[in-house]
């Protein structure tokens, strides 16, 4: 092989979400989506059982690569396999002392926003919980809460979570100033408030 060969490429990507995003698949076509999000639910909270370990479920979904801690783990596989059931402990998972925790919460809300509108699941209370985590101290946090405020926000929730947005638009750190970006512009769509884009003509 020269300098000037191509490397081979992986067939599959090959990022620690992609590769849990395989492992979660993989234990729904085992054993279903509900016990999966159970699973999911013990490794956020903490809580798994000894039976979780001895069969083995627990290490399917976490893996060995230890990308992930467990309760990231826990969170991100909720974005794959879903039960109602398991919004009081992401909603939980807000305010969890560890920031990889918190940012999958997030990450997790905004993915699963229409099944908790559909579920009626979206108050006054998770939005204001998320749109506090838009002032979180680690930016991968805030980043994540401003794309979940631009999820769950409703027409009620706008006079508090406009100035939160575009006060993130300004920020110097490029990526958050982004997430906030895209974050009104979905609430635009979503509500049909083309107004609300940056840069929109008031």
């Amino acid at each position: 092989m020269t300098a000037f060969d191509r490397l081979p490429l992986p067939a599959e990507p090959q990022t620690p979400h992609d590769r849990l995003r395989r492992r979660v698949a993989a234990a729904v076509a085992e054993r279903g989506e509900a016990a999966v999000a159970g699973l999911a639910v013990r490794l956020l909270t903490g809580s798994v059982t000894p039976a979780d370990v001895t069969s083995g479920a627990a290490r399917a979904l976490t893996g060995d690569d230890g990308d992930l801690t467990a309760g990231a783990t826990g969170a991100l596989a909720l974005g794959h396999a879903w039960h109602r059931s398991a919004l009081p402990a992401l909603t939980a998972a807000l305010s969890a002392p560890e920031p990889d925790v918190r940012s999958a919460a997030h990450l997790v809300l905004a993915a699963r926003a229409g099944s908790l509108h559909a579920d009626v699941a979206v108050d006054r209370a998770l939005v204001d919980a998320v749109r506090a985590g838009c002032a979180d101290p680690d930016p991968q946090v805030r980043a994540s809460a401003a794309s979940a405020l631009g999820a769950l926000a409703g027409p009620q929730d706008l006079e508090a979570a406009l100035p939160v947005l575009t006060g993130m638009v300004m920020d110097v750190d490029a990526d958050l100033a982004t997430a906030a970006e895209l974050a009104l512009d979905h609430l635009a769509e979503r509500l049909d408030r083309p107004d609300l884009r940056v840069g929109a003509e008031g």
